[in-house]
C-alpha cells in the first residue's frame, strides 16, 4: 500500500488555485524582468517607460553636453539594428543581455575583457536613461 500525501505540479484544488491562468498572464521581456530583479539598480517609477522611444540623436547630444562621451558612444549603436532613429531603455537592456551571452562565447581573454567593459558601459547608459526618465528629462 502506497500513501502519497504530496504531489508536485498542478494537481488538485491547491494547484489550480495557486497558479495564474494562461490567458491572464502578461508576457514580459526577459531583459526587463532581469533588470527589475536587480534591486540595487535604478528602477523606473512607471514600468511603461521601458518602451518609450527617444530620439537617438537627441540622447547622444544630451550625453555629450554633460561630458559623457562613453555613454554617448554606446547610445550611438546600442539597439541600432532594431531602430536606427530612436532608442528605448528596453533596447539598451537587450543589448546588455546580448553582450553577456557573447562573453560566454569569447575566444580570448582580450575579447572577454572588451565585452565586459562594453556591457558595464551599456548598463551605465541604461541607469542614466532610467534616472532621466524618472526626472522627466527624456
Amino acid at each position: 500500500m502506497e500513501l502519497n500525501f504530496w504531489s508536485p505540479g498542478s494537481s488538485g484544488v491547491q494547484g489550480r488555485m495557486s497558479t495564474v491562468p494562461m490567458r491572464s498572464r502578461v508576457v514580459r521581456d526577459p531583459a526587463c524582468v532581469r533588470w527589475e530583479a536587480m534591486r540595487w539598480r535604478r528602477q523606473l517609477r512607471n514600468p511603461d517607460g521601458f518602451e518609450a522611444r527617444v530620439s537617438r540623436a537627441q540622447l547622444v547630444a544630451m550625453l555629450l553636453a554633460e561630458n559623457m562621451d562613453v555613454d554617448a558612444e554606446v547610445a550611438r549603436f546600442a539597439g541600432a539594428a532594431d531602430d536606427a532613429e530612436n532608442i528605448t531603455i528596453l533596447q539598451v537592456l537587450r543589448f546588455a543581455d546580448l553582450l553577456t551571452r557573447r562573453m560566454h562565447l569569447a575566444g580570448s581573454d582580450d575579447q572577454l575583457l572588451q565585452l565586459a567593459h562594453l556591457r558595464r558601459n551599456t548598463e551605465d547608459l541604461a541607469e542614466r536613461m532610467i534616472e532621466w526618465t524618472n526626472q522627466d528629462r527624456l
